[in-house]
This record gives C-alpha cells, structure tokens and sequence, in this order.
C-alpha cells in the first residue's frame, strides 16, 4: 500500500496589483534577517489515542495520552542535528482491570486455569523513548548521517520485502502508523552521488530485533524466552551492514541493494525425542533453544510512471533462513534437524497507485516463495497477500477518508482499518476509524480427551496471524494538536 498526498488549494477573488496599497513595517528587513539567522527549530504534537473492544468482554483497552517533541539545529550549510522522542501513559490501566483489558477469560477459556493463572502481566501503560538522534554532514559529493535512525530501502509502503533494516514494534500488533512502529537503530549512513546515481552504505552495529508485544497483553502473539541465544550488540563481528545503489533507467527508478544481517524472528530450534513428546511428561524438561541465525538479503526495486499512474515493485532473494519443521525423528528418536530445515527463499511484490472517482487507490500483492521446499515444513511453499489502500478528501467536511486492508491468502484472513480524519484547524485533528480481524485462531498441540479422562488427542496444526485476534475488534478515537 502507499501513500499518496494531494494538496488542496483554495482559490478566490483578489484585487488587482496596481490597486493593493501595501504597507511594511520598517523594520521588515531586520525580522527577515533574525529569521533567516535562525539556526534551530523544534515542534511537536500530543495526543489521546482512546480505543474500545466491542466484543466481549467489552472495554475501553486504551486511553493513550502521547507528548512527541522533535527539533533540530543547523551548524550553517554543512551539518544538521535532529532529534525526536515522546513519552506516553495509558489511563486504560487506571480504571480497568488488567484481565479484562487483555480479554484473557475470553480468549483462553479452553486453556486449564493453571495456565491462565501462569500468563504474564506485563502493562504498557507508561513509556519513554528518544526516536531519533543523530548529525547530518553534507560533503561535496557524499551525505553522512550517524546516530539513531530509520532506514528506508522499500517502496511498497507496509510490505516487507527489500525493507527488512528496521524491525517493529508488536506493542500494538501491526496498527499503529508506519513509522511508530519501526524500531530506530544507531547506525551510520552513507550517500554517494556521481552524476544521476546513489550509492548508500550503511553499518549497524545496535542489534535489535521484532519487539512482542507486552506478555499477557491483548495483542500477544510470541515471546522470547530467557533461553534464546542472540548476538551482542555493539560488537564489530555481529554487525549488520549494507550496500544500495539507485539510478534511473528507461523511465524508471531502480534499486540493486544487498544487507548482510540477522532474522528478526529467532529460529526455534528443539532438542527433543520422541518418547518425551509421546509421554508428554511435565517433569522433563524440554530442550528448547530459539536462535538468531544471519540472513544474506540480495534485492532489487523498480518505480515507473505509467500515463500518470505510479507501478512499483520488489523483489529479494534471502539466503539462511529457518523455517521451523513437523515433529519428524531421525533413526535415533530424536526430532530431525532439531526442528529446523534451512531453505534459501525469494519474496516479490507488485503495486500500482492511480486515482478515481477523486479518490487514491493503492492495490498490492506480496508473496514468499520457499525454494527446494519439504512437506515437512510448516510454512506453505507460497505464502500471498493482498493489500489496498483508498484515500479520499471529503472537502466539504475539510476531512479524509482512508480504507486499509489486509488479506492474508494462506490463512484466509483479514484486517481491515476504515478511518475518518476531521482538520478542524491547522493544528488540530480528530480521526475515528475501525480495526477489524476476520479469521480462524493458531491451534497447536494436545488437548484434554473427553472420551478418556486424563488423556490427550493431537490437535490439527494451524498456524495463524491476524485470525489470532478476531475478538479484538474495537472502534477508536484520535485527538491531536500539532505545534
């Protein structure tokens, strides 16, 4: 899905020039040179984000109250200091149990009670985080930038295909605005131009990786354990680096880029036999060790205009990746590969951004492709996505409309986002929308048999995303006043 800004321009009667008696204050000159002396600037906005579940148990999940503050300082024409940050409370927390905030009766109630009692309770209610924070100097030929920071590489706004330097933020699954939920990183930014090309490199040593969303919480999905095993970070040898290099050809904008880095996701590797999971003993302890294995990323973007229209596209080739396996045991018992085959894979993804009708649409599709691909995989050989993005002003109201969706072709569900946003002013915004999730919940495991008392039966595997959350269903409330 991407994005695309329209300026509205209003237009009325104005006199002629020669009938317009402008008077200057005397002392213009001096206030435009005060100002174009001025060598910081700063601003900000805060805002309440206030959602509420409409299915059971229903309750306000979120009364958010958000300060953002950014300024930046000019060192004359050569360099550039910027920084950003916010800190945030929930009130939700104040005035509504945890348990019903994060649905947990509802959601687990087919769990034994001694595992809801065992869930975490974690409370995003507080925060405080420096956004961004780095220097800019602009050479001859050569931009540097260092410090925290976001780097950018795709152009298919909300698809991860070349885009995979920054990692996200699952505070709120995947809702918040694009860049709330990307995760900064101290790194070192390099842009070379010669003649119509760029040639960026960048080195990360900060290593972060996906951030769950808080334990017990509403929109809890994977945690990490205590056990998982990840490189240090700051440390010359773990460090991600990358090379993008970006030039026009035929009409077009194109993009070759490589990024040497790690999976965001740690593989789960499982050290486990087949008489413990036969048994199913809970005195055993079982040998789980998730891990962060290095990724090779080699990828390529292309952006056209097409008779005022706007085609983009993506493609990756991604080799050491670990795709987890079914409980498949070598000759010895014990389960093969310790769970884990390592598959190179290749992502793609095709969008098209054109108006009608007065409104913006931006269509996509998306998918991964598993080569040399085993049954014993859990993941599909194909995995699709549909997305679509609408924008429409609605100016009589002086408001837009948007519409987001998702739909994940593989686990036949949907997310779906209609929002309203009302510009009562300059400053000062109020949106209302909608998240909707369509979808079966993720089933693993073994539960209790209601033929034989204290047995167990295997459950169908199914794994699932957005489905997961189908009775998170809410509606939400935006005020915000920039300055």
């Amino acid at each position: 899905m991407s994005l695309v800004s329209s300026v509205w321009i209003s237009t009325g009667y104005s006199a002629p020039a020669d009938d317009i008696d402008i008077q200057l204050p005397d002392d213009l000159d001096a206030l435009l040179s005060e100002e174009q002396a001025a060598p910081y600037s700063y601003g900000g906005y805060v805002k309440n984000e206030t959602a509420y579940r409409f299915d059971e148990p229903r309750s306000f999940t979120k009364i958010r109250n958000i300060l953002f503050l950014d300024g930046q300082y000019e060192f004359g024409n050569r360099a550039k200091f910027f920084s950003s940050g916010w800190v945030y409370y929930d009130l939700a927390y104040d005035f509504f149990k945890f348990e019903t905030i994060a649905a947990r009766e509802v959601r687990d109630e087919e769990e034994p009670l001694v595992f809801v009692e065992q869930l975490g309770d974690d409370r995003d209610d507080a925060g405080a985080e420096i956004r961004e924070f780095y220097f800019d100097f602009y050479l001859k030929n050569l931009d540097v930038r260092i410090g925290k920071q976001h780097i950018i590489w795709g152009i298919l706004e909300g698809i991860r295909v070349v885009d995979e330097v920054n990692p996200m933020d699952f505070r709120e699954l995947i809702l918040p605005e694009l860049l709330d939920y990307r995760i900064p990183l101290w790194s070192l930014k390099l842009d070379y131009y010669r003649n119509s090309e760029t040639y960026e490199l960048i080195w990360i040593p900060d290593l972060k990786f996906h951030q769950p969303a808080a334990s017990g919480s509403e929109w809890e999905f994977f945690q990490i354990l205590d056990t998982t095993s990840k490189p240090e970070s700051f440390t010359p040898k773990f460090s991600e680096i990358g090379f993008k290099m970006t030039r026009p050809l035929g009409g077009a904008e194109i993009s070759l880029s490589y990024f040497f880095t790690w999976d965001d996701y740690p593989s789960t590797f499982r050290a486990i036999s087949a008489s413990e999971i036969e048994f199913n003993d809970p005195d055993t302890p079982l040998a789980i060790l998730p891990t962060y294995s290095r990724l090779s990323m080699y990828g390529a973007t292309i952006t056209k205009e097409v008779k005022g229209d706007i085609l983009k596209g993506e493609i990756a080739y991604v080799s050491g990746k670990y795709f987890a396996i079914d409980d498949v045991f070598d000759d010895e018992g014990f389960l093969l590969n310790d769970g884990e085959f390592k598959r190179d894979h290749i992502r793609w993804g095709i969008g098209y951004d054109f108006s009608l009708w007065g409104a913006d649409f931006s269509p996509a599709i998306a998918q991964w492709i598993i080569l040399k691909y085993s049954e014993d995989i859990l993941t599909d050989k194909y995995d699709t996505s549909l997305n679509l993005f609408i924008r429409k002003p609605l100016q009589r109201s002086s408001a837009v409309f948007t519409f987001l969706m998702i739909r994940l072709i593989n686990f036949q569900e949907t997310y779906m986002k209609p929002k309203v946003v009302f510009n009562l002013t300059d400053r000062f915004q109020v949106a209302a929308g909608m998240d909707l999730f369509i979808g079966e919940r993720a089933q693993f495991g073994r539960a209790a048999s209601e033929d034989d008392p204290g047995g167990l039966i295997d459950l169908g595997q199914r794994a699932r995303f957005l489905g997961n959350f189908r009775d998170n269903r809410r509606i939400f409330l935006e005020f915000k006043y920039n300055f």
